[in-house]
C-alpha cells in the first residue's frame, strides 16, 4: 500500500512538472512569435502573457545634467545630433543611475548571410535552415566580444570606466565603447581605451556590417523589408550584401527599420572598420594609400580620390549616393556644421536632404561660420558634379530623367563619378519639365551655377587653365570669377569661350540667375516687381522698366547698365526677343550671325531685324524690338555697331558730356558733328536718326520735355510712323508749349528741313519719287535739303500722298520760318522785309502769315519763294494762290463758298447745310454756358484759387 502511494505521489508530480514544462514552453512559443509579429495563425486559446519589463532608461553620460534619453527597440543607440548635443560641453560624473537587468539575447551567426526568421518553437529560422536560440547569458557576452563578468576581459577596465550602467547584450556594450572611441577621436575624451579593446571593438563592427545576423538589432527590425526587397539575394556571398540592399531601398524601408539603417550608416561614416563592404573593395588602397593612418581611413580615400583604384572609386562614389539625404552621414558636414545647424536650422529635421538645403540656404547670412561654409561649398560642387548626389534632383526628378534624359542617366550609373550630364540634360530641357518640383530644383540648379564657378561643372572644367592665366587672384562666389572670363572673352580658349557663351544664355532667362544685379536692386524689385515671375525674363524687364525711379541706387543702375551692354553684344542674350524673334531671325537675317556659333554676333541681328522692321510678321517680336529700341537710342554705347564705330568720334566731339549718359545726348552730338564724322560712323549714326523720326518714344529728349504737351495737344494719337512728331510741329504756334519744348519741337523740325529721311511721313510717302527724280541728290545731299528742293522743283511730277507731305512740310517750314534755313532760303529777303513791318516777328507763324498775304495782296517778291508759299497752301486754299487775282475777285471767291451754305430770304438769314448744324450747335452751347454762369452766380460757392505758372515738363 505504501509503496503504491509512493509511486502515486511519484506519477502526480511528474504529471504536474510535466504539465508546467509544457505551458512554460508553449508560452516561450508565444512570447517569440508575438515579439516578432509572426503572420502565423494564432493559436485556439491564448495563455497568459508575463508582464513586459519597462524599457530601459539610460542617462546621457557626457554632460551631468542631460535629459534621459528613452532606447527604443532596445538597440542602445542614440541619435547623432543628440550625442552631438551631449559631446558640446562633454563632462563625467562616476555616480549613474542603475539600471533594471535584462536578459541579453543575441543570435548565433551559423548561415553565410541570411536573414533571421523566429519560429513559433523559439528557434531561429534562415530560410529553411534552423538555429537554436542559447538563452545562456554567458555565451551570449561571449559572442558580443565579452567575457563573462565585467572585471574579466581586455575591455573590462573600458566598461567599467564608461559603460558601468549599461546592460550587456544586443551589442549595447559594443556600442558604449564605440561612442566613447569616436568622443576619443574628436578630443572629447579624458581617457584612453586600451589599442586591444579599440581592435576588438573594431573586429566586431566589421562582421556586424559582413552579415547581418551578427546584428541581430537589425536583423529583427528588418525582417519584413529584408524579405520584402532581398530576398533574392539570400544566397550572396558578398560581404553586407543584404544590409547594402536594405540601403539602396532605405527611402522605401518601414521606420523601424530605416531608423537602424540609418544609425548603422553613422557608424559607418565614423570608421571604415563598420563597413564590410568598403573594407572589401578598398583592401588594397588602404594598405597602399592609407597604410599610416588609423583612425580617419575613409577620408584618406575620399581626400586621395583621384589615385585610388577604379573599384574602391565606384564604391566610394555608391555610398555618397546612397548617404545624399542625411546630413549625419557626412562626417566632416556634421561635425563642422553642428552648431550653425543648431542656430539656423534647429527645427529642421534630419532626412529628405532637409538640413543639408537649409545650410544651403543659410550660407550667406552673417554669423554662418567659416568652417561650416566651407563643407557647405564642398558638398554643393559635388552635387553639381553629379545628381546622383544630389538628393532633391534624384528624387525629384525621377520621372523627368526617366522621359528626357535616360541616355545620360545610363553614362553616369555606369560610372558611378563625377558626370554632370544628366543635370545639364535637365537645364538644356527646362521648359520641357513635367514635374514642378523638378523645375524648382532645376532653377535652383542654375542659380548655383551663376553664383560660384565651382559650382557649374561645365564651365569650371572648360576654363581651368583661363582661370588661372585671367582670374587667378579672383576669389569665388558673388559671379566675381565668371564676370571676370566674360571681361575677358576674347582672349579665352574657344573651349571656355564657348562654354562661357552657352552658360550666359541659358542665365539671361531669370533675375535669379543675375546675382549681382538682384541684389543691388531688391529694392526695385520690391516695389515694382513682386508679383512678377522671375522667369522667361520677364522680373528683368519689369526692372529695366523702371530703371529711373528714385529707389534704384547708383550700384543698382550700374548692375543695370552692365545687364545691357552684355545684351547688346548678341540678341541671344536678350531671352525675351531671342524668343519672340526666332522665326523672323531665321526668315529675314539668316546670314546675320550663325545661330549655333558659340562667339558673339556684335548686334548685327539686332540691326537687321531694324532694317528690316516692316516685314517682321510676329507682332511680339515688334515688341521687344522697340524696346531695344528704346535702350540704343538712349544710351549710344547699347548699339554695338555704331559704338564700335563712333569711338574716336566721340571721344573728339563729345568728351564733355558726362560718363555714362543714357539720355540720348551723346546721339544729339553726334548728329550735330555729322558732316565730320568719319564715313563708317556718320552712316551708323544717320540709321539711328531715321530711326528716331519713326517714333516719339525713341526720342528721349522730346518726351522728357514735351510729355505734358503730347498728352494734351496730341491726346488720342497712336504713337508710331511719325504721327506724334507731326501733331507736335503741327500745334506750334497755336499751342502754348513750354520753353523746352519749344525748343525741342523745332529743332525736330530743323532737321526734316535738312534732310527729308529724318520726316518718317515724307520718306515713306516719297521713297519712289526721291528714287525716280532725285537719284543723283541721294546720299550726303540728304543733309543740305537737295533731296527736298528736288521734290520741290519737280512738283508737278510728285505723287499726290508724296505732294501733301512735301506741302505740309513746307508750310510747316514757313510758318516756323528760320533765317537762312536751307529749305526756305528763297524767302530770306522777302522775310526780312516782313520782320521790319511787324511788331512781334519772332512769334511762332508770323512770318510766313506775312508771306502768305503777300501773295494774297500781290505784292512784289522773289518768284522762288512766292512758288514755296503756293506749294505751302493746302489743297482746298491752293487755288486761290495759283489763279492770279485781284482783291476784289479773291473776296468775291471765298464769298462763293459760302454761297450753297448761307442764303438771305425775306423772312432774314437762312443757314443750310454744315452752317446750320454749327449754328444749332453753338446756340446749344451759349444756352448751357449761359444758364451754368447764372447758377453759379446766385447759388454756387465761391471757391479760392492758385495761380499755377506752366514750367515744361511736369
Amino acid at each position: 500500500m505504501a509503496r503504491a502511494t509512493t509511486m502515486a505521489v511519484l506519477l502526480a508530480m511528474l504529471g504536474v512538472h510535466g504539465a508546467r514544462g509544457l505551458a512554460e514552453e508553449w508560452i516561450a512559443s508565444n512570447q517569440t512569435r508575438a515579439v516578432n509579429k509572426d503572420a502565423e495563425t494564432k493559436p485556439e486559446t491564448t495563455a497568459p502573457k508575463k508582464p513586459k519589463p519597462p524599457k530601459p532608461v539610460v542617462k546621457s553620460k557626457v554632460i551631468e545634467s542631460a535629459p534621459e534619453v528613452e532606447l527604443e527597440n532596445g538597440t542602445g543607440d542614440i541619435d547623432a545630433e543628440e550625442e552631438m548635443k551631449q559631446s558640446v560641453h562633454r563632462t563625467r560624473t562616476t555616480t549613474r543611475p542603475t539600471r533594471p537587468a535584462k536578459k541579453a539575447e543575441i543570435l548565433e551567426e551559423t548561415t553565410n548571410g541570411k536573414t533571421i526568421e523566429p519560429n513559433r518553437s523559439g528557434r531561429v529560422e534562415c530560410h529553411g535552415t534552423a538555429v537554436r536560440k542559447d538563452r545562456n547569458e554567458n555565451t551570449n557576452r561571449r559572442r558580443n566580444g565579452w567575457k563573462v563578468g565585467r572585471e574579466a576581459g581586455i575591455c573590462a577596465s573600458s566598461i567599467q570606466k564608461y559603460c558601468k550602467d549599461v546592460e550587456a547584450g544586443e551589442s549595447r556594450l559594443t556600442n558604449c565603447i564605440f561612442r566613447e572611441m569616436v568622443e576619443e577621436n574628436k578630443g572629447n575624451s579624458d581617457g584612453e581605451i586600451p589599442k586591444e579593446c579599440k581592435k576588438e571593438v573594431k573586429s566586431f563592427l566589421k562582421k556586424r556590417s559582413s552579415n547581418i545576423n551578427q546584428d541581430p538589432v537589425l536583423a529583427r527590425a528588418c525582417k519584413e523589408d529584408a524579405n520584402k526587397f532581398c530576398k533574392d539575394l539570400s544566397m550572396a556571398t558578398e560581404p553586407g550584401k543584404i544590409i547594402t540592399c536594405l540601403m539602396d531601398k532605405k527611402e522605401d524601408l518601414m521606420p523601424k527599420c530605416k531608423k537602424v539603417i540609418v544609425q548603422r550608416q553613422i557608424d559607418a561614416t565614423r570608421t571604415v572598420d563598420a563597413d564590410a563592404p568598403l573594407l572589401e573593395d578598398c583592401k588594397e588602397d588602404l594598405d597602399t594609400i592609407c597604410a599610416d593612418i588609423t583612425e580617419k581611413r575613409r577620408q584618406c580615400l575620399m581626400d586621395n580620390r583621384a589615385r585610388v583604384s577604379w573599384t574602391c572609386q565606384s564604391r566610394l562614389f555608391k555610398e555618397n549616393a546612397e548617404r545624399s539625404d542625411d546630413w549625419r552621414l557626412s562626417a566632416r558636414l556634421f561635425q563642422s556644421c553642428y552648431n550653425d545647424k543648431m542656430r539656423f536650422c534647429k527645427d529642421v529635421e534630419a532626412g529628405g536632404s532637409k538640413v543639408k538645403d537649409c545650410l544651403e540656404d543659410n550660407r550667406e547670412k552673417s554669423g554662418f561660420s567659416p568652417v561650416c561654409k566651407e563643407q557647405v561649398d564642398k558638398m554643393i560642387q559635388a552635387r553639381s558634379q553629379n545628381f546622383m548626389l544630389d538628393y532633391d534632383i534624384k528624387t525629384g526628378c525621377k520621372e523627368d530623367i526617366e522621359k528626357l534624359c535616360q541616355y545620360e542617366k545610363d553614362i553616369a550609373k555606369d560610372l558611378q563619378t563625377d558626370d554632370a550630364s544628366v543635370i545639364n540634360c535637365l537645364q538644356d530641357f527646362r521648359d520641357e519639365l513635367v514635374t514642378n518640383a523638378c523645375k524648382k530644383q532645376v532653377h535652383k540648379t542654375i542659380q548655383r551655377d551663376a553664383t560660384d564657378i565651382r559650382f557649374n561643372a561645365p564651365l569650371s572644367n572648360a576654363c581651368v587653365d583661363d582661370r588661372t592665366t585671367f582670374c587667378k587672384d579672383v576669389p569665388p562666389g558673388d559671379a566675381r570669377v565668371i564676370r571676370c572670363l566674360q571681361d575677358n572673352r576674347a582672349s579665352l580658349s574657344f573651349s571656355c569661350r564657348a562654354t562661357l557663351f552657352d552658360q550666359e544664355v541659358m542665365m539671361a532667362e531669370s533675375i535669379d540667375f543675375q546675382v549681382p544685379l538682384k541684389k543691388a536692386c531688391e529694392g526695385v524689385l520690391k516695389k515694382h516687381c513682386a508679383e512678377i515671375e522671375h522667369t522667361h525674363g520677364l522680373a528683368i524687364e519689369c526692372l529695366l522698366d523702371h530703371t529711373d525711379d528714385e529707389t534704384a541706387t547708383t550700384e543698382c543702375k550700374r548692375e543695370i547698365k552692365r545687364l545691357q551692354l552684355k545684351s547688346s553684344e548678341d540678341y541671344r542674350l536678350n531671352y525675351r526677343l531671342q524668343r519672340a524673334c526666332e522665326l523672323d531671325v531665321d526668315q529675314l537675317c539668316p546670314d546675320a550671325c550663325d545661330k549655333f556659333s558659340y562667339d558673339v554676333c556684335g548686334g548685327k541681328v539686332y540691326q537687321c531685324l531694324s532694317d528690316k522692321e516692316s516685314k517682321i510678321q510676329n507682332e511680339a517680336c515688334k515688341k521687344e524690338l522697340f524696346r531695344y529700341q528704346q535702350q540704343e537710342t538712349k544710351d549710344y554705347q547699347l548699339d554695338k555697331p555704331l559704338a564700335d564705330k563712333c569711338k574716336a568720334d566721340v571721344e573728339k566731339f563729345c568728351s564733355n558730356l558726362p560718363k555714362g549718359d543714357d539720355s540720348g545726348r551723346v546721339h544729339e552730338c553726334l548728329y550735330e558733328h555729322i558732316k565730320e564724322l568719319s564715313d563708317e560712323c556718320r552712316t551708323e549714326e544717320q540709321k539711328i536718326q531715321k530711326l528716331k523720326a519713326k517714333d516719339v518714344r525713341l526720342q528721349p529728349g522730346v518726351m522728357q520735355s514735351c510729355s505734358e504737351e503730347i498728352a494734351m495737344v496730341c491726346k488720342g494719337i497712336k504713337p508710331g510712323n511719325g504721327r506724334i512728331l507731326d501733331c507736335l510741329i503741327a500745334n506750334l504756334e497755336s499751342s502754348d508749349y513750354s520753353p523746352a519744348c519749344e525748343e525741342k519741337t523745332k529743332k525736330i523740325l530743323q532737321k526734316q528741313e535738312k534732310d527729308f529721311s529724318l520726316n518718317f511721313q515724307l520718306a515713306t510717302s516719297c521713297k519712289k519719287n526721291a528714287e525716280e527724280l532725285c537719284a543723283d541728290k541721294q546720299g550726303k545731299g540728304h543733309r543740305d535739303a537737295a533731296v527736298l528742293t528736288c521734290l520741290v522743283e519737280n512738283e508737278s511730277s510728285l505723287d499726290d500722298t508724296c505732294s501733301t507731305q512735301v506741302s505740309k512740310l513746307l508750310r510747316n517750314a514757313l510758318w516756323a520760318y528760320r533765317q537762312g534755313a536751307m529749305l526756305t532760303s528763297a524767302c530770306d529777303a522777302d522775310a526780312n522785309i516782313c520782320k521790319s513791318q511787324l511788331k512781334r516777328p519772332g512769334k511762332v507763324g508770323k512770318i510766313g502769315l506775312c508771306l502768305s498775304q503777300k501773295v494774297l495782296n500781290g505784292k512784289d517778291m522773289n518768284a522762288d519763294c512766292k512758288k514755296l508759299v503756293v506749294l505751302a497752301a493746302p489743297s482746298e486754299s491752293k487755288a486761290i494762290f495759283e489763279e492770279n487775282l485781284t482783291k476784289t475777285d479773291i473776296m468775291e471767291k471765298l464769298a462763293s463758298f459760302q454761297k450753297a451754305a448761307v442764303e438771305m430770304t425775306s423772312n432774314g438769314l437762312k443757314l443750310t447745310g454744315w452752317v446750320a448744324f454749327a449754328g444749332i450747335g453753338a446756340l446749344a452751347v451759349v444756352l448751357v454756358a449761359g444758364g451754368y454762369f447764372l447758377y453759379q452766380r446766385y447759388y454756387g460757392k465761391h471757391r479760392k484759387y492758385t495761380m499755377v505758372m506752366k514750367q515744361g515738363d511736369v
